[in-house]
């Protein structure tokens, strides 16, 4: 009886397994068609505004992780006189239940004060609080203003923007000029008025509202016929202010009725950037982008071309896949063949591409088009919160069933992420319609220097792995385990190109002596890889031409980059196309999308005209898209597609499911051990290896210069209006050139505080002012020109220069027409007329030291 009892529970035991066992497979398995939709509606997040002179600017969303503020330039506060700051809540859900800050450097390295803001209470219909500022704000100084918000339900969100105080700003002027500017665009009696602003009203570009700017014609930029109506609030937002510029931008919706009395709902977004002397504001720059906000009403055919409608082009990244069914084959009797396929295999070609912030994936077979991501539902109101449009999506692997794995990137606008900032890796299921979330890799800089390293490379393999590019270094994620690892590193640099499709990369390897002998091609979908090599001469990489390596061969001999010969080839090492120069040679080559740029030298060093060589991917995908005129919205895109569908597609929209386990990983990017200098531009992050070149590189197109651990420690495009160093007598040294240097260290000593007497080991300025300035990094600015270069003393610290006598000089200030010159030959320090001292620095070549503390 007992051992009947125990075969019993035995089996039992072993059916109840078998029965819980089929249960979680089939939830598993089946977990697309039975889970329910996760949170994907209206953001509920709290959010904050500084209300300015009766403005309501600076809208601020709250981060439920931490954000690294020395990398957050999203918007710039200006700080009354009294050191006081309005703050207005928005409380969708949850209400606020205190309001912390923290008041930082401009790095946010040091705190400079804390406290808690005064509970908020109701002003004039709105939620405001305020905070007075206890510490010394210096006029024109950029600081990190770092708030954290706790609800009533005990949650904490992080929120972020910067100040900068002082009565030269002109804040309220440049604010209201744009606000005038803006509603001005609406009305067509205007228009000749906004006229005066334009850099070229009568040549300005007026066919296409999707990307207006300053050199359009006020015809355009007061939207032609279109005549849109907004919906809801301007989102305005200052993101750089100081005593010449304001740069403004304005994000809203719009309305407007097409020629067949359709609505269609569009996303604008402004940037003005504004002077003002306090008497006159000018417009110094202006653009206008527009995209429409797509759904089932968007997409038609007409004559096989399907209607995106007024989209960016440029962001399309339009996807072919699947598989196409083969042709029939027979065998030698008649018979089908054996690998003919069978009834059950389907064959079908997907396109997928993304546009107004989503994906979408077109079954041309079935003539069906899916948005298989977006935040926004059809349930949702008209009007779209202005932070949906810090984020991206990218398409990572497709599959010849129709699925694909996509990355949505940046600021979670809402679902269950909402708040987080980071990469979520989604997979899109075409039979079931549905997404679903693998991982979320956070991230805590910004959005920019985010889109641009994962527009660089960003795929998954055939073994799940993750490849993404961060920060000029390339890590792989493991999807299924949660971890991460260090590929490779400075991938940006010369030294590595990365193929068009983004799945392989080459990279230059060089001897001991630094003579380039070959190229290493590594596909990383694959793991193969190709070696280049040059034997005996020396090989130089130009870069990659779509998925082609184009690189030329030159004598080991020839230390000027001289190229005899230049190859486009294949990852299969197949010469595609071969150049030479008849009685020449290749001086230099660069890529410009599908055209290489040749220079040219002739045998005796003398140029010779460019060359070109224009080249057309073999291979290229079917599908184009191109613009179609309309009568009131002007260009459109319109994808080709004349193979496929004819009539106006189904229209459907994926369903997304929660994650049946946790996605989110530890993960931070790991900081370089990198000794060059960055440029902070636009949120994005430029490496170069010399002060001079990232100077050069901000001084020509914005941005600040940072050091090697993120410290801004220069501005060259921004200069003060007037400087005085009001340094100490410089001593008098005569003819002598020891002495010359000996009594411009002396001065360089004073005005640093150091005591002694300067050493002079040698006859080189550079070298004896990093011997005696030991607590500063002095640098080579040398071949910069002098007022390009007096950024340096509108940041504090004076230039070494070489006079038209050829010596050596300090420049301690300047106003707008004059430079003053410490010159120790004579003893004296001058003012003298500017562009006397422009020249004579220029006739003695330009030689300019200077340094950084």
């Amino acid at each position: 009886m007992k051992v009947n009892r125990k075969i019993l529970w035995i089996a039992g035991f072993y059916v109840v397994s078998f029965i819980v066992t089929l249960f979680l497979a089939g939830h598993i398995f089946n977990y697309d068609r039975i889970h329910p939709s996760k949170n994907q509606g209206d953001t509920s997040l709290i959010k904050l505004y500084v209300k300015t002179s009766g403005m309501l600017i600076n809208e601020m969303d709250g981060y439920r992780q931490a954000m690294d503020a020395a990398y957050l330039r999203d918007s710039i506060t200006p700080v009354s006189e009294n050191k006081e700051l309005t703050l207005q809540v928005r409380e969708p859900v949850n209400s606020v239940r205190n309001i912390r800050y923290t008041l930082m450097d401009e790095n946010n390295a040091v705190e400079i004060e804390s406290g808690e803001c005064p509970e908020v209470q109701r002003v004039e219909g709105n939620r405001e609080t305020r905070i007075t500022f206890a510490a010394d704000l210096q006029d024109g100084k950029e600081y990190c203003l770092n708030l954290t918000v706790e609800d009533d339900k005990k949650q904490t969100c992080y929120y972020y923007t910067r100040i900068v105080t002082g009565n030269d700003l002109m804040a309220y002027d440049k604010l209201q000029f744009a606000m005038d500017f803006h509603k001005a665009t609406f009305e067509k009696t205007a228009a000749s008025r906004i006229a005066e602003y334009l850099s070229s009203a009568s040549d300005g570009i007026s066919n296409d509202f999707r990307k207006v700017t300053i050199a359009s014609d006020s015809e355009t930029i007061t939207w032609g016929d279109l005549a849109p109506e907004v919906v809801g609030e301007v989102k305005t937002t200052v993101t750089n202010l100081d005593n010449r510029v304001g740069e403004i931008q304005m994000i809203y919706e719009i309305v407007a009725r097409d020629d067949s009395g359709n609505d269609y709902n569009y996303m604008v977004e402004e940037h003005y950037s504004v002077s003002s002397d306090g008497s006159k504001e000018d417009l110094l720059d202006y653009s206008r982008t527009m995209e429409e906000k797509v759904n089932e009403r968007s997409f038609v055919f007409d004559n096989n071309r399907l209607r995106l409608g007024m989209v960016d082009e440029d962001g399309l990244d339009i996807r072919v896949y699947g598989r196409e069914e083969p042709e029939e084959t027979e065998t030698e009797s008649g018979a089908e063949s054996e690998d003919s396929p069978t009834e059950k295999e389907e064959y079908n070609t997907y396109i997928s591409f993304e546009a107004d912030g989503g994906l979408w994936v077109y079954n041309t077979r079935d003539n069906i088009l899916t948005q298989a991501f977006g935040f926004e539902k059809k349930s949702q109101g008209s009007q779209r919160d202005a932070s949906y449009r810090k984020h991206g999506v990218k398409v990572l692997r497709t599959e010849d069933n129709g699925d694909l794995y996509f990355a949505v990137y940046g600021y979670m606008y809402n679902g269950d992420n909402e708040g987080n900032f980071g990469i979520e890796i989604n997979r899109y299921n075409r039979a079931d319609g549905t997404y679903s979330e693998m991982l979320f890799i956070p991230y805590h800089k910004n959005y920019n220097m985010l889109n641009r390293g994962i527009k660089e490379m960003a795929f998954i393999d055939d073994n799940d792995m993750l490849y993404l590019c961060l920060e000029d270094t390339l890590y792989r994620f493991d999807i299924v385990m949660k971890t991460s690892e260090i590929v490779m590193e400075q991938i940006g640099s010369e030294s590595c190109s990365i193929s068009e499709d983004g799945q392989s990369m080459a990279t230059v390897q060089a001897d001991e002596s630094g003579r380039t002998h070959e190229i290493l091609w590594t596909n990383l979908a694959t793991g193969e890889s190709r070696t280049f090599d040059s034997g005996k001469e020396r090989i130089e990489m130009v870069g990659m031409l779509g998925e082609n390596l184009v690189y030329g061969i030159g004598r080991s001999a020839d230390k000027d980059g001289r190229m005899e010969t230049l190859y486009i080839t294949d990852f299969e090492r197949q010469v595609l196309k071969e150049y030479h120069v008849e009685g020449g040679y290749i001086s230099g080559a660069s890529i410009n999308g599908n055209l290489i740029e040749i220079s040219r030298k002739n045998s005796s060093g003398g140029d010779m005209a460019m060359d070109y060589i224009l080249y057309n991917q073999p291979g290229a995908q079917e599908v184009e898209v191109a613009d179609r005129q309309q009568e009131f919205r002007k260009n459109e895109s319109w994808m080709t597609i004349s193979q496929y569908g004819n009539k106006a597609p189904v229209v459907l929209q994926a369903r997304a499911i929660e994650a049946y386990r946790n996605t989110w990983m530890d993960f931070r990017v790991q900081d370089q051990n990198y000794t060059g200098y960055m440029v902070f531009q636009a949120d994005n992050i430029l490496k170069y290896p010399t002060f001079k070149e990232a100077y050069l590189e901000a001084l020509e197109n914005g941005g600040s210069v940072l050091d090697s651990q993120g410290k801004v420690i220069s501005r060259p495009s921004s200069r003060a209006a007037q400087k005085d160093l009001n340094g100490a007598s410089i001593g008098l040294a005569g003819e002598d050139a020891a002495a010359q240097q000996n009594a411009v260290l002396q001065w360089l000593m004073a005005y640093e505080g150091i005591s002694g007497s300067p050493e002079i080991q040698s006859g080189d300025m550079l070298e004896n002012m990093k011997k005696n300035l030991p607590d500063v990094h002095v640098v080579d600015m040398s071949g910069i020109a002098l007022e390009d270069a007096l950024s340096m003393v509108s940041e504090g610290v004076p230039l070494v220069v070489k006079n038209s006598e050829g010596t050596w000089c300090v420049v301690e200030g300047y106003t707008d027409s004059t430079i003053t010159v410490a010159d120790p030959k004579d003893s004296t320090a001058v003012r003298y007329e500017w562009d006397s001292v422009v020249k004579g620095i220029a006739s003695s070549g330009n030689v300019i030291y200077s340094y950084y503390k």
